[in-house]
């Protein structure tokens, strides 16, 4: 299963790609991480999360509210996406750690797609 994930994420040539948006939705349930490629955004979902982490670098202060960004001020690029599976008890998950720097992201849910 990790295998076929991390093929995907290979397969979506996300290395610098401009973060278009970033959602955590449902009590931390659902996020959604849009990134821009040439010919269409494409999406990462995590579904079934338990933990979700956002670590904005506080050295890279924001001078603008990010809902007032325009699509070229937006400072978040997607640098590096590491994945590894984790067991607990008898239960399976994914675990995602997404460099976007500024921003460091980590999930731990139980689903990944790509669209």
């Amino acid at each position: 299963m990790i295998q076929e994930v991390l093929k995907k994420i290979e397969n979506s040539y996300y290395w610098d790609a401009r973060v278009k948006s970033l959602d955590c939705n449902y009590f931390g349930d659902e996020v959604k991480l849009v990134f821009e490629d040439i010919k269409k955004d494409i999406t990462y979902h995590f579904s079934g999360c338990y933990k979700v982490k956002i670590e904005h670098e506080i050295e890279y202060h924001k001078n603008i509210a990010s809902k007032e960004l325009t699509r070229c001020q937006i400072p978040y690029f997607m640098q590096d996406v590491e994945v590894k599976e984790l067991q607990i008890d008898s239960n399976r998950y994914m675990e995602f750690k997404i460099n976007m720097y500024p921003i460091e992201l980590s999930v731990l849910c139980d689903s990944f797609e790509i669209y």
